[in-house]
């Protein structure tokens, strides 16, 4: 550069190296059209068309009607409650709680979900019959109550476990 000009433009970029056949570039092939999709979705669709022509061939004994609301009030009250639900959850989650015990809260919440989950049909009395007092004999609310009691507890345990580590951290 000399004095009063312009400052000289710097010196083009040199084009990136070809790839080599020992380093060829890399595709993803599990993403929305590769192989491993339409492998994945063709036997996907394949195990849906055989459960529900077998829905459809035992007409009488599965009731396809029974089927399609139990269906779609599956996909109302995931998409018109649960989603949203969980959305909000997530939202407030992020701002209220500390970073370090997030994914303990995450994970004793998901643990929750699953348990109530299954012993839902448990506590409404699905499938008792007075006739047979075998079936459902247990105290259902209460076992359900000490076992979430038990995971949110070994939860809290570890979160206070992680604040504490990361406490000790950051002050030594």
């Amino acid at each position: 550069m000399s004095s009063g000009s312009v400052p000289d433009a710097a010196p083009p970029a040199p084009d990136p190296a070809p790839r080599s056949p020992a380093h060829p570039v890399r595709r993803n092939t599990d993403a929305a059209g590769g192989p491993v999709f339409w492998i994945g979705t063709a036997i996907g669709m394949s195990i849906a068309a055989f459960g529900l022509w077998g829905l459809l061939q035992h007409a009488d004994q599965t009731v396809p009607l029974n089927w399609l609301k139990f269906f779609l009030g599956g996909v109302i009250l995931h998409d018109l409650i649960w989603a949203p639900v969980i959305a909000l959850a997530s939202y407030l989650l992020v701002r209220v709680v500390p970073r370090p015990v997030r994914p303990t809260l995450q994970g004793t919440l998901l643990v929750t979900a699953a348990v109530l989950l299954v012993v839902t049909p448990a506590l409404t009395g699905r499938g008792r019959n007075a006739n047979n007092p075998s079936i459902l004999p247990q105290d259902y609310e209460t076992q359900t109550l000490k076992v979430l009691g038990a995971v949110w507890i070994g939860g809290a345990l570890v979160a206070v476990y992680r604040w504490r580590r990361r406490s000790a951290g950051a002050g030594g």
